[in-house]
């Protein structure tokens, strides 16, 4: 199939469905007849994708990669004035073909989808809010930390951000170190490459201070032992507005991770220019500082360097034809020793990614196309060896339909 053709068809299609839609209205509240409210909404995402790995290729019809289709139930009720009870519910849908799950198998082949049957939890939590003592929630929802490495103005966010990966992250490496033998690795784009973004969505007791003059201040407690520490900020003057991120984990349930430390700063302007900069680093031992990466699997037994990434963003947000914002962003993101596998030393993962988003603001609706590349090279230690690795591509036409 030409690919080129294949994207101009996609498209217009896509562009037609998003234009001719049908007007849908705001998400309205529903009454139980006792005194909770009830709000319903989602969205869901489709997406074509043509992934090639160097040696083979294949266009997937696929379901989202950086963000997916799901449904959420939200629900709040007024304890008082300053007082607000709630909760919420979302959930990931089953997948028809998840994007995490297309590989293009064995050299030459030609590639292997697979569904997604499950509904997911992503949100099941209750709150309680007060405009003078803050907000606290326990349940499964984002860890106090979420997020810290994801600070950003970018109107790409279905696409990769500083994470660096989307579609295409199920796809494996081949392994071209020898040129007469060369192989598929058993090493997956989405492993080698991170924003290394702490706990995620888990189950917390998390409180949230109140905002005070820009500065909001999270804290979470898992039942595992680990706890976590967020921090934002948020401010403008003058044109300009600025947003930054900072988090730190501390794990008690994982014996190979002492800790991780992120942090990102978003910076924008009124004129649609916008620039991101984030980092990261995990500190690998075991709770008492000692190494532990000291086994068979170390081979230059030197200990293996802590994970650590870094990720730039630049873009523009534009209002370019009436029907809703159009937004522009590359991203780069470089990440090393995030695999932790035999002879795979000083392993180094980055992607490269450019995108364009319309947004339909009447029917909920946006189009985006995303063009992402992604590289790997590590050292086999027992030998001196650099492994090397042809290099992945994807490009992908995408739809996110909310409601």
């Amino acid at each position: 199939m030409n690919l080129k053709n294949t994207l101009k068809s996609s498209v217009a299609v896509a562009a037609l469905f998003a234009v001719a839609a049908p007007m849908t209205a705001e998400a309205g509240n529903i009454t139980n007849g006792k005194t909770a409210k009830l709000a319903i909404s989602g969205q869901i995402v489709k997406a074509i994708s043509n992934v090639d790995d160097s040696k083979s290729s294949k266009t997937f019809l696929t379901d989202g990669g950086q963000t997916s289709s799901r449904l959420r139930w939200v629900a709040s009720s007024k304890l008082s004035d300053s007082v607000t009870v709630g909760g919420a519910i979302e959930m990931n849908i089953p997948h028809s073909n998840k994007a995490g799950n297309m590989t293009l198998g064995t050299i030459g082949a030609d590639g292997v989808q697979s569904s997604d049957s499950a509904w997911a939890i992503r949100h099941q939590y209750i709150y309680v809010s007060s405009k003078a003592f803050g907000k606290a929630y326990i349940g499964q929802t984002s860890a106090a930390a979420d997020g810290s490495s994801e600070a950003n103005y970018s109107g790409t966010g279905m696409f990769a951000g500083s994470g660096g990966v989307s579609h295409g992250g199920g796809a494996f490496f081949v392994d071209t170190t020898t040129s007469t033998n060369e192989k598929m690795s058993s090493i997956a784009v989405g492993k080698a490459i991170s924003n290394l973004d702490h706990s995620g969505r888990t189950d917390v007791l998390r409180y949230d201070l109140p905002s005070m003059m820009g500065l909001k201040v999270k804290t979470s407690y898992q039942t595992v032992g680990d706890w976590d520490l967020g921090m934002e900020y948020n401010d403008s003057m003058d044109g300009f507005k600025m947003r930054a991120r900072a988090g730190f984990t501390k794990t008690a349930s994982n014996s190979t991770k002492n800790h991780i430390a992120s942090a990102s700063l978003a910076l924008g302007h009124e004129s649609g220019l916008h620039a991101s900069l984030a980092g990261g680093k995990v500190n690998i031992g075991n709770p008492t500082g000692a190494r532990s990466f000291t086994d068979t699997k170390d081979t230059g037994k030197d200990g293996i360097n802590d994970p650590h990434f870094y990720a730039v963003t630049v873009g523009y947000n534009a209002s370019m034809f009436g029907v809703g914002g159009t937004s522009f962003a590359a991203n780069y993101n470089e990440t090393k020793n995030n695999l932790y596998l035999a002879d795979q030393d000083k392993n180094v993962g980055s992607s490269f990614t450019l995108q364009a988003v319309q947004t339909f603001k009447s029917v909920g609706t946006q189009v985006g196309i995303e063009w992402a590349h992604y590289e790997y090279e590590s050292e086999a230690a027992s030998t001196g060896t650099i492994n090397t690795f042809a290099d992945i591509d994807a490009v992908t036409l995408q739809t996110v339909f909310k409601f």
